[in-house]
This record gives C-alpha cells, structure tokens and sequence, in this order.
C-alpha cells in the first residue's frame, strides 16, 4: 500500500511540474508563479514525528506550502482541505495531550517515590526505637544505618526536585 502512495504522490508531482512549467512558457505572472512555487523533494517528504506517541520536538515541524494556499481562491469547494486541517490538528492535540498525561504520571510517579523514602526512614525509625528498647545494640544500629539511608535519598529527591522543577510547589518535608 505504501509503495502504490508513493507511486501516485510522484504522478501526481510530475503533473504539478509539467503544469509549472506550462504557466511559465504561456508567461505567467510572477503574483502567479510565487503561488504556485516550484516543488521540492524535501516537500513530498513525510514526517511521521508529528504522529509518533514518543516524538519529541514538534515545534520545528511545519507543512508545506502546497497546504497552506489559498484554495478557495481557485475552487469552490474546500471540504478536503478542511478535512485535512481538521485531521492534523487533532492528531497534534493527542500528541500534546500524551505529553501532558506523561508529565502528570512522572510528577506522581516522583511523588510516590519520595513518599516511599519517607514510609521506609519512619518504619526503620520504629525498629531502632524498638531494638534498642530491647537491647539489641547491633540491631540498632543497623536499623539507625537504614533510617538514614532513606532520609539521604528523601533529602536528594528532594533537591533534584527543586533543580528540576523550581516554579512548582516544593515536596511536602
């Protein structure tokens, strides 16, 4: 199916050029001729970024120009025209809306990592309070060695929180 696309896309490019080429041996004007720009191959090239659910960086991707003429100036009819507006634009609202839905999960995905830190330094400061009330000293310390393991790493994420994302609200302490 992609082979026959790409079959009709070049008739179809062959017909525009030998059509240029026609307005320009009749002599058209330049007001003409600036419409109706010469066609690329960097213009038939699909990107497929804008449709890619993992794409990054769709600012730079601009269609061509064939797509933004003024179509109702040769036609009267421009449903396919719409129809194709309509389609690119939602297409790049489900991207920009995964992006956002990512950026919601990683910022909760965060959160319930620094919570984590945080459960497992209280739960190791329950079991040195409760080692040493029981005597066991070496427990103890190996219990008081965790708690501050999972502080350090509550008190990192914490930092790289705030070098990250430092116009959001801070990390409940």
């Amino acid at each position: 199916m992609v082979n026959s696309i790409d079959i009709s896309v070049r008739q179809q490019a062959a017909i525009y050029k030998r059509c240029r080429e026609a307005m320009i041996a009749l002599g058209a004007d330049t007001d003409t001729l600036t419409r109706f720009q010469q066609l690329q191959k960097s213009h038939m090239a699909i990107h497929t970024a804008a449709f890619s659910q993992n794409a990054h960086d769709h600012r730079s991707s601009n269609l061509p120009w064939f797509w933004c003429m003024d179509i109702p100036r040769t036609t009267s009819s421009k449903n396919w025209l719409t129809e194709f507006y309509r389609i690119h634009w939602l297409r790049a609202k489900a991207v920009k809306d995964r992006w956002e839905e990512e950026e919601d999960l990683l910022m909760s995905e965060f959160h319930w990592t620094m919570n984590f830190f945080k459960f497992r330094a209280k739960k190791w400061n329950k079991k040195c309070v409760s080692f040493k009330a029981a005597g066991l000293h070496g427990a103890a310390c190996y219990a008081a060695r965790q708690k501050a393991v999972y502080d350090r790493l509550a008190e990192q994420g914490a930092s790289k929180w705030l070098n990250m994302s430092p116009e959001i609200q801070p990390l409940n302490q």
